[in-house]
């Protein structure tokens, strides 16, 4: 894998996980009238229209360009294996799967359960952690031209 490409799929990943790290600060502060009791004013306004749910769109929005481009600058079979994984996964936890999970944890009829956006967030950082670790793999072609070169690898 060149240099650019590898440095290209990592800057991709920490920018997932950025996202995800975001999103989870956003979350934190918009079920902060939640913590305490989930059966006071503030804590229902929050649940009728949390504002943080818009950012969190926007986040998921642009994590699938992030791991998209993961998987166009992939060379190898194991890269792009791994970005197309961590693709997967910033598509599956959109809100509405979030927000049906979120419903069988907490239980009852809420308009937007307590703590929606900590999973999908969560799955950004998944997501980034999975394309940096496909990003720093080895390739064969490096091992080669290391041969190549004479030079050893390092036991």
């Amino acid at each position: 894998m060149t240099v650019f490409r590898r440095s290209a799929a990592m800057g991709l990943g920490l920018g997932l996980i950025g996202l995800g790290i975001l999103g989870i600060a956003l979350t934190w502060a918009a079920w902060q009238p939640c913590a305490v009791d989930q059966t006071t004013e503030d804590c229902y306004a929050t649940m009728g229209g949390p504002g943080h749910l818009v950012p969190l769109q926007i986040i998921w929005l642009i994590s699938i360009g992030l791991a998209t481009g993961a998987f166009a600058v992939g060379r190898t079979i194991v890269e792009r294996t791994l970005s197309a994984i961590a693709l997967g996964l910033v598509i599956v936890m959109n809100y509405l799967t979030e927000y049906a999970l979120w419903l069988g944890f907490a239980g009852g009829h809420w308009d937007v359960p307590p703590g929606t956006g900590y999973t999908q967030s969560a799955a950004l950082v998944v997501a980034g952690v999975v394309v940096a670790i496909g990003a720093s793999m080895p390739s064969r072609s490096d091992s080669r031209a290391d041969e190549h070169r004479g030079v050893r690898p390092a036991v």
